[in-house]
């Protein structure tokens, strides 16, 4: 009989801490990079504090089909490629590594989705993969 916890431990994908950057003024953690790849793409989740200031704690979370060279991230294919469910669960874990790892350095994490539908998709998926402690420093634009 499969367990409830294997089928979500079985849709992950593995990932990897990609790159950290500090200030180099204060040393303070700027941003954080993980990677993960699903059958069709590489996909990148960034954690960028430069917005807002140090003390705030706040990062904001951006995802989407790793970019080439200079070019934003495609959040549309994320979407796109029918992997909703298990590209989300992995940003989720993703998400509690970084707060595991970096928990002294964070109290708030943002997400502000590129449209209304995504913005759905996340506010509906997240909370049910996010250990809940961590999804109470989350907020959803």
């Amino acid at each position: 009989m499969i367990k409830l916890v294997d089928l979500l431990t079985e849709s992950l994908f593995p990932f990897y801490e990609d790159g950290t950057t500090f200030d180099e003024i204060d040393d303070s953690l700027l941003a954080v990079d993980y990677v993960f790849e699903t059958p069709d793409s590489s996909y990148t989740v960034t954690f960028y504090s430069g917005e807002y200031n140090p003390e705030d704690k706040t990062f904001a979370i951006s995802f989407g089909e790793k970019p080439q060279s200079l070019s934003k991230l495609d959040t549309f294919k994320m979407t796109g490629e029918g992997k909703v469910y298990s590209i989300v669960q992995t940003i989720c874990k993703i998400i509690e590594e970084f707060v595991s790892e970096y928990g002294d350095d964070v109290e708030n994490l943002v997400v502000d989705p590129t449209s209304d539908k995504r913005g759905r998709v996340y506010r509906e998926l997240i909370p049910k993969y996010l250990d809940p402690a961590i999804m109470k420093m989350v907020t959803i634009m």
